[in-house]
C-alpha cells in the first residue's frame, strides 16, 4: 500500500474513534441527565407527598381546636374519633367514646375528605377528659390531656402535665411490614395503620405515642394538640361571655355583684357582702342583691365551673353599698377601672391545681400574684406573653372593656 494510501486509510481510523467517543460522550451525558431528572423527580414526587401529608395535619389540628372552642354544649370538648370509617364522629356509648382511638371524624369537622401523602385518612386519638359528655365536666382551665407523647428518640418524654397532649392526628402513610387494609375489618384496624418504635405502639389508644424516624418499619406523622393550644382560645370565649354578664347585671341593678372571698376548704362562690376580691360568684345574690338573672352566663359555665378559676374584682363605687366613696379600681396605675376579672391560662410550673388547697391559692392562677393579689385596689396586666399566660380583662370609666 502506498503512502498516500496509508494515510488516508489512518485519516478514515481517526474520524471513526472520534464518532463512536463522541457517541460514548453522548450516550454517558444522556444517561447523567436521564439520572439526574430521575432523583429530581423522587425527591419533587417526595417533597409533594410530604406537602399533602402536612398540609392535611395542620388542617386537621385547627380544625379541631375550633369545633372545640365553638361548641354549644361544652367548649373545650372534642368528638369522638370514627371508628368505621364513614367519616362521622361516633355516639357516645355510655358516658364514653366506643373507642378513643380512630380515623378523624371529618365529615362531623366540616372538613373536607382530607388524606396524607399516601391517600390515606388520618387517624386521630383524643384523651377522654376532653370528650363530649357531661360526664367529663367540669372541663376548664384546670383540666389536662392525659396523652403522653415521646420525641423521635423514643426518651425525651414530655413529663409535665400541663404539655401532655389533648388529642393526637396521624398520616398512617402507606402499608409496611405485615400492615393489610385488603378488609372492611383490616381498614378499621388501627395496627393496620399505625407503627410501633421503641416498643411504643401508636395504635395504643392511651399511647404513650411516638415520633419515630421514617424509615422501612415506621412511617408515622403526627400532630399534636395540648392544653396551652387549645384552653386560651376557650378562655376568650368564657371571657366574652363573663363581660357581658357583668355589663348586662350592672345595666340591671346599677351595680355589680359582690365576690367570692377566696378561703381554702370552704368555697362555696356564693358572693359575700362587702367583698371587693375573690373569685367571680356563682350566685351573686348576697345582702339584697339578686342573683344573675338575665345576666346569668349560658349553663355550660356554671356546670364546667369557670366562676371557680376566674378571679374578680369590683370598685367599691360600683358596688351595693358605694358609701358616697369614689372609690375605684387601678389598672398600670389608671384609676377609673369600674371593674376586672383574670383568665388564668393553664397551670404553668410551679403552679398545681389539684388539692383543695391548691385550689384556694390565688398564685396557682395568676403569674403576677405578688402585684396582683395584695389586697389593695392596684393592678397591673401580665408581664408574660406566652399563649397560655393569665389574662386580665377591665373596665375602664367610660364603659368599654380592655384586652
Amino acid at each position: 500500500m502506498s503512502a498516500k494510501r496509508t494515510a488516508i486509510f489512518n485519516q478514515g481510523r481517526g474520524k471513526q474513534h472520534g464518532a463512536v467517543l463522541m457517541i460514548m460522550l453522548v450516550i454517558l451525558v444522556l444517561g447523567v441527565a436521564a439520572a439526574l431528572i430521575s432523583s429530581l423527580s423522587t425527591t419533587a414526587l417526595k417533597n409533594a407527598r410530604q406537602k399533602t401529608t402536612s398540609d392535611a395535619l395542620v388542617q386537621a389540628k385547627y380544625a379541631l381546636i375550633g369545633r372545640a372552642v365553638n361548641d354549644s354544649n361544652m367548649p373545650g370538648s372534642l368528638p369522638c374519633p370514627d371508628t368505621n370509617n364513614d367519616g362521622s364522629a361516633d355516639l357516645l356509648s355510655g358516658n364514653n367514646c366506643p373507642s378513643y382511638i380512630g380515623r378523624l371524624p371529618w365529615k362531623t369537622l366540616g372538613l373536607p375528605d382530607l388524606r396524607d401523602g399516601s391517600g390515606e385518612r388520618l387517624w386521630y386519638a383524643l384523651s377522654p377528659a376532653f370528650r363530649d359528655d357531661n360526664s367529663a365536666q367540669p372541663l376548664n382551665s384546670n383540666t389536662k390531656g392525659t396523652l403522653l407523647v415521646y420525641t423521635a428518640d423514643g426518651v425525651s418524654l414530655q413529663t409535665q402535665a400541663d404539655y401532655s397532649a389533648v388529642a393526637v392526628i396521624f398520616s398512617p402513610g402507606s402499608p409496611i411490614g405485615i400492615q393489610t387494609r385488603s378488609t372492611v375489618a383490616q381498614q378499621n384496624s388501627a395496627a393496620n395503620y399505625l407503627d410501633i418504635a421503641n416498643s411504643l405502639n401508636n395504635a395504643s389508644a392511651s399511647g404513650p405515642f411516638i415520633a419515630g424516624d421514617q424509615s422501612t418499619t415506621f412511617n408515622d406523622q403526627f400532630l399534636y394538640i395540648t392544653t396551652k393550644d387549645l384552653i386560651p382560645l376557650v378562655e376568650q370565649r368564657v371571657a366574652g361571655e363573663v363581660k357581658r354578664a357583668l355589663t348586662v347585671y350592672y345595666t340591671a341593678n346599677g351595680y355589680y355583684p359582690w365576690a367570692d372571698n377566696i378561703l381554702w376548704g370552704v368555697d362555696n362562690y356564693q358572693a359575700n357582702v362587702g367583698e371587693l376580691r375573690g373569685w367571680l360568684p356563682n350566685n351573686a345574690s348576697a345582702g339584697g342583691a339578686p342573683d344573675w338573672g338575665v345576666a346569668k352566663p349560658p349553663q355550660w359555665f356554671f356546670d364546667n365551673q369557670w366562676y371557680a378559676v376566674i378571679y374578680y374584682s369590683v370598685a367599691t363605687k360600683y358596688t351595693q353599698n358605694p358609701g358616697g366613696s369614689n372609690n375605684t379600681l387601678s389598672v398600670d396605675g389608671a384609676n377609673g377601672v369600674r371593674t376586672l376579672f383574670f383568665m388564668p391560662g393553664t397551670p404553668v410550673d410551679p403552679q398545681q391545681r389539684i388539692s383543695t388547697s391548691d385550689v384556694g391559692t390565688l398564685s396557682n392562677y395568676l403569674e403576677d400574684s405578688e402585684n396582683n393579689d395584695n389586697n389593695d385596689d392596684l393592678y397591673v396586666t401580665p408581664t408574660s406573653q406566652a399563649a397560655d399566660r393569665d389574662r386580665l380583662y377591665w373596665l375602664s370609666s367610660t364603659s368599654v372593656w380592655n384586652q
